[in-house]
C-alpha cells in the first residue's frame, strides 16, 4: 500500500503530505497568522527536505508541499522519489471578498502561473481547474479565513467542488458537520441550491461528494496524524484518480485548542531558535533543552534516565536563580521551573520520540504552561496588591506592564481556543441551514463568573434578558459548593492584613477557558469586576461570547478602606468604567446608580435596571469577605451619588 502526506492538508494513499511553508497574507484574519505576524514570524519554519524525510520516516511514499500561492518549496524536492508539485491557492468570492483556500494537486509550473492569474475569482479558477483536469479540493471548508464565510458561501462551494477536506487543524465539530452534510446530499438538494444561488454545478452528478484527510501541520509536529488512504495506488496519478472516484479513506486524529497552541509555540520557538542562535545553548540549559525537545521534531530517543540525571545535575543551579517580581522574564521562568521541578519532577522528563505523533506531548505542554503561568501570574498579582495597599503608583503601573508582557506568552492558547470556537459556531449555523432536523448538541447556555457564591446569588435571583440562569452554572474559586456550581482551585489568595476575613482570590484563567470551551458555554454573566469577573471578561473577548455583568462598587470601596488614598480610589473607578464598557449589558439596582455610572462614563445604552425578586435582601449583593458587623459596615453594598 502506497502512502503520502501533506503538511498543510494531508491526502494520500496512507498520507499525502502537503508541507505548507505558508507565505501569509497580511490581510488574513486567521488567528494563527495574527499571532505569528505579531512576533514577525513566518507560518512555518521547517525546510522542505526535512519535511520530506519526516514524511518518509512515518511511512509515506508520496510527498508534496502546498505553500500558499507558491510552489518553490515543492520544487526544492521535486527531484526526489515520490514527490509531485502542489499548492494551496487563496481564492475569493468576487461579490463580497470572502476568502477560500483551494488545494490543487500535481500541477506544472505553467499551470501554477495560470492559477495565480485566475485566483482572484473563484468561479473563473474552478472553471480552469476543471478544464485542465487538475484535482482540486476545498481546504478546511468550515473555517472562515477572513471572517466572511457564511452558510450561503458553503452552499456555493457544494455546487463548485466535488472534494472536501477533513482538516487536522479544525474543530472536530466542524469535520463532523462536513461529513454529515455531504453524506446526506441528494440530487434534489443540489437542484434546490442551484436554483437558490442561480449557479450551475460544474461537475457531472454533483451530489456525491468525496473526502480527503489533511493534518494542516505548520510545525512538523503533526505530520502523518491525519491522512487519506487509497488502496492499491502505485503512483501519484493513481492515488489522485482514486480520490476523484471516491475510493479514498480518511484517517483522523482529532484536533483541539491545545494542539493548535502547541504548533504555534513550536513555530515561534523554531523561528527564535534560529534568529537568536539558541542551538548551541540547548545542551547546557535544562529548561531550554526541555522546551527544545517539546517543540521540535528532532527524532531523538530518550529513555527517561538521561533526563532525570540531567535534571538532578542542573537543579542546584536553577535554585540559585533569585529572580524578582517583576524581573526579567527568562529569570522568572527559570526560577519558577526550579520550584516546579521539586514538586513535579515527572513533568520535566524529556519527551520521547514516540510522543511526537500522539496527543500526549501537547497535553504535557499545556500542563507545563498552565503550571508555570499560574505561578508567575500569582507573583505578579501579589506584587501588584502589595503596592496597591501602599498606594505605590509607579510600581503599580510597572507591574501591570510587566504582567502584560508575560501574557503575550499565553497568546497561543487564547488563539487556539478562539480558532476552534469560531469554527464550532459557524458549523452550527451551517447545520441549522442545511440540516435543520438534526438535533443540536447539548450545551450549558450560560456561565456566571463570581468571586463568591454570595456574589452569584444576586445574579441567580433575577431574570437576565429572559435567559434562564437556572440552566447555567456558576464558576468560582470560592471553597463553598452547591448545586450548579463548579469550583476551581485558585492559583493564589491575597489576604488583607488590615481587614481580617477579606481577601482576593486569583482564578486559573487557562483552566477556566478550557472548561468553558469543553462545556460549550455560549454566554457569560459577570457577577462582579473582581479577579474572577476579569477572567470571565478575558475569556468572553477571545471566544466572542455575549457577556453581561451585574454592577458592584466593591473594588473602589475596598481601595478607600485599604489605601485611604482618594487618587487610588479614583483609579479603581476608572477601571470599573473600563470594565463595564466592555460588556453588552450592565444590570444596576436603581436609577440613582444608573445615573451615577452614566456620569462617570459608562455608556448609557449598556445600563439596565433590574428588580430583585421578592424575598431577597441586600446580603445577596455583598462580595467575597463582606460581613454583617459594624466594623465592616462601609463595605456593604451601597452606592450613593457623589460618594467619590
Amino acid at each position: 500500500m502506497n502512502q503520502s502526506i501533506t503538511r498543510t492538508q494531508t491526502v494520500g494513499v496512507k498520507t499525502l503530505m502537503q508541507a505548507d511553508l505558508h507565505v501569509h497574507s497580511r490581510h488574513s484574519t486567521r488567528p494563527s497568522q495574527w499571532f505569528l505576524q505579531k512576533i514577525g514570524c513566518p507560518e512555518s519554519f521547517t525546510e522542505p527536505l526535512h519535511l520530506y524525510h519526516i514524511a518518509q520516516r512515518r511511512g509515506m511514499t508520496l510527498v508534496t508541499i502546498t505553500d500558499h500561492n507558491k510552489i518553490e518549496g515543492a520544487l526544492e524536492i521535486a527531484h526526489l522519489p515520490g514527490v509531485f508539485i502542489s499548492e494551496e491557492v487563496t481564492s475569493y468570492f468576487p461579490e463580497d471578498g470572502c476568502k477560500v483556500h483551494i488545494l490543487v494537486y500535481d500541477i506544472t509550473e505553467a499551470q501554477h502561473a495560470n492559477i495565480q492569474k485566475l485566483r482572484a475569482n473563484i468561479f473563473e479558477l474552478v472553471s480552469y481547474l476543471k478544464q485542465a483536469a487538475i484535482t482540486c479540493a476545498v481546504a478546511h471548508p468550515l473555517y472562515a479565513v477572513n471572517d466572511r464565510l457564511t452558510p450561503d458561501h458553503f452552499e456555493k462551494l457544494l455546487l463548485l467542488f466535488k472534494i472536501f477536506e477533513l482538516n487536522g487543524d479544525s474543530s472536530p465539530v466542524s469535520n463532523h458537520c462536513i461529513e454529515k452534510i455531504l453524506s446526506q446530499l441528494t440530487r434534489e438538494d443540489i437542484e434546490q441550491l442551484a436554483n437558490r444561488h442561480n449557479l450551475t454545478p460544474l461537475w457531472p452528478e454533483p451530489w456525491p461528494k468525496y473526502l480527503i484527510g489533511g493534518s494542516d501541520d505548520h510545525s512538523s509536529l503533526s505530520i502523518a496524524c491525519n491522512y487519506t488512504r487509497v488502496s492499491g495506488a502505485a503512483s501519484a496519478a493513481e492515488f489522485l484518480d482514486g480520490i476523484a472516484k471516491g475510493r479514498a479513506e480518511t484517517v483522523q486524529r482529532h484536533s483541539s485548542p491545545q494542539n493548535v497552541a502547541h504548533n504555534l509555540y513550536s513555530i515561534a520557538y523554531q523561528f527564535y531558535r534560529q534568529k537568536l542562535g539558541l542551538g548551541q545553548q540547548v545542551p547546557h540549559d535544562f529548561l531550554l533543552r526541555y522546551v527544545d525537545r517539546s517543540l521540535r521534531c528532532t527524532g531523538e530517543e530518550d529513555t527517561g534516565l538521561l533526563s532525570r540525571l540531567h535534571l538532578l545535575w542542573q537543579y542546584p543551579r536553577l535554585r540559585k536563580i533569585k529572580g524578582s517580581i517583576p524581573g526579567p522574564l527568562v529569570d522568572l521562568l527559570k526560577k519558577e521551573s526550579s520550584r516546579l521541578i521539586a514538586e513535579e519532577p515527572d513533568l520535566f522528563v524529556l519527551p520521547r520520540k514516540g510522543d511526537r505523533v500522539s496527543q500526549r506531548l501537547e497535553e504535557r505542554w499545556f500542563h507545563f504552561i498552565n503550571k508555570m503561568s499560574n505561578r508567575i501570574l500569582r507573583g505578579f498579582a501579589n506584587h501588584l496588591m502589595d503596592h496597591f495597599s501602599g498606594a505605590n503608583l509607579f510600581s503599580i503601573f510597572h507591574t501591570i506592564g510587566s504582567a502584560g508582557g508575560f501574557c503575550t506568552l499565553l497568546a497561543p492558547y487564547f488563539v487556539g481556543f478562539a480558532h476552534h470556537n469560531a469554527q464550532r459556531k459557524l458549523s452550527r449555523s451551517v447545520m441549522a441551514q442545511l440540516c435543520p432536523s438534526t438535533s443540536v448538541e447539548r450545551n450549558t447556555p450560560c456561565a456566571v463568573f463570581a468571586d463568591s457564591l454570595q456574589e452569584a446569588r444576586g445574579v441567580a435571583k433575577f431574570s437576565v434578558d429572559a435567559h434562564a440562569l437556572a440552566d447555567g452554572i456558576v464558576l468560582t474559586c470560592d471553597a463553598a459548593e452547591g448545586p450548579g456550581v463548579h469550583t476551581f482551585a485558585p492559583i493564589g489568595v491575597y489576604e488583607f492584613s488590615d481587614l481580617p476575613g477579606h481577601r482576593l482570590i486569583y482564578p486559573p484563567v487557562l483552566e477556566m477557558l478550557d472548561y468553558c470551551f469543553e462545556k460549550d458555554i455560549r454566554r457569560l454573566h459577570l457577577a462582579g469586576a473582581g479577579p474572577t469577573g476579569l477572567a470571565g471578561l478575558f475569556i468572553a473577548r477571545f471566544l466572542k461570547f455575549p457577556v453581561e455583568a451585574t454592577f458592584t462598587d466593591a473594588i473602589p470601596r475596598l481601595a478607600r478602606v485599604v489605601t485611604h488614598d482618594g487618587f487610588i480610589e479614583e483609579l479603581t473607578w476608572k477601571y470599573l468604567v473600563w470594565f463595564y464598557n466592555q460588556v453588552q449589558t450592565v444590570f444596576v439596582p436603581s436609577r440613582e446608580v444608573q445615573q451615577d455610572l452614566e456620569d462617570k462614563g459608562v455608556a448609557p445604552d449598556k445600563l439596565r435596571l433590574f428588580t430583585p425578586k421578592a424575598g431577597t435582601d441586600n446580603a445577596q449583593f455583598r462580595t467575597s469577605g463582606d460581613v454583617d458587623s459594624p466594623a465592616h459596615s462601609e463595605l456593604k453594598y451601597r452606592v450613593r451619588r457623589g460618594a467619590i
